[in-house]
């Protein structure tokens, strides 16, 4: 695999593995509408802790280098304590306790990454979900081309309407993202998302998106496009104020220089039960 699409590849993996908050289900049930409509907000209670398991799959169609499954599976732990709620701004730290890689081939680019165990962010986020900012990070290693914390701000995969809604109303949302790539390189994204209420059982609000992605890598050594669409679904407890689940899946076509190649990741990220 040529150095450009290594990089394309590691930088988009390491995009959708980043945290903030999953499982595959079942096709939803039709949708019932509520006598009255509700506002999805997270509302979390400072002090708050949260550990989830996350695990990211990475399948790349190599012609030269054909594989049966994912080139890359990685698994991991976080910890997410709200540190405040206030005017609508949820203040959390994220803690990465623990990861484990394994790789089926070697695959410049994607087997260099970097080990986060012990790294820490803390980020602001309003009830919406919108990432508003990262407050500070620590022990995050240096990632040769790579901007961590441009990461961790431009991630905002799932966001609320502003109104109340009833299961079956959807909303779009463009989602334009610029990440750094090194001091001549950047990584660009447009995403148009269409969210829709599936359903309300008691306090669990199941949400799906779906939607196309465009993306552009400029690493000073030539341009990359990808193209492709993304899907998934999240749970989220309106009464605990915090993610569920999360399952997203992302199909890209990637090209440069008349050569196209394609990739597929699965994002999954799931709610640990207290013990």
């Amino acid at each position: 695999m040529k150095p450009a699409w290594c990089m394309f590849a590691a930088a988009a993996t390491l995009l959708f593995s980043t945290p903030l908050a999953s499982y595959a289900q079942d096709p939803p049930a039709p949708a019932v509408p509520l006598d009255t409509p509700i506002l999805l907000r997270l509302v979390p209670p400072e002090g708050q802790v949260s550990r989830y398991a996350h695990t990211l799959e990475t399948d790349i169609e190599n012609p030269m280098m054909p594989s049966n499954g994912p080139v890359m599976t990685r698994r991991s732990y976080h910890t997410q304590t709200v540190l405040s709620v206030e005017d609508e701004v949820i203040r959390f730290r994220t803690t990465i306790d623990s990861t484990t890689s394994a790789m089926t081939m070697p695959m410049p680019g994607l087997d260099e990454w970097p080990d986060l165990s012990g790294s820490v962010s803390t980020t602001e986020m309003d009830t919406r979900g919108r990432v508003l900012g990262v407050i500070g990070t620590e022990g995050l290693p240096d990632i040769p081309g790579f901007d961590p914390e441009s990461l961790f701000r431009e991630s905002r995969l799932f966001v609320f309407p502003d109104d109340a809604v009833n299961p079956g109303d959807s909303w779009t949302v463009n989602e334009p993202m610029n990440v750094p790539m090194g001091p001549a390189g950047t990584m660009s994204m447009e995403l148009e998302m269409t969210y829709t209420f599936v359903s309300l059982e008691g306090y669990l609000a199941t949400l799906s998106l779906e939607g196309p992605i465009d993306m552009e890598l400029d690493a000073g050594i030539g341009t990359m496009t990808a193209s492709g669409a993304m899907t998934g679904t999240m749970v989220v407890d309106l009464a605990e104020g915090r993610f569920q689940s999360q399952s997203i899946e992302t199909g890209l076509d990637m090209s440069m220089a008349a050569m196209t190649m394609g990739m597929t990741m699965t994002f999954n990220y799931e709610l640990i039960p207290d013990p």
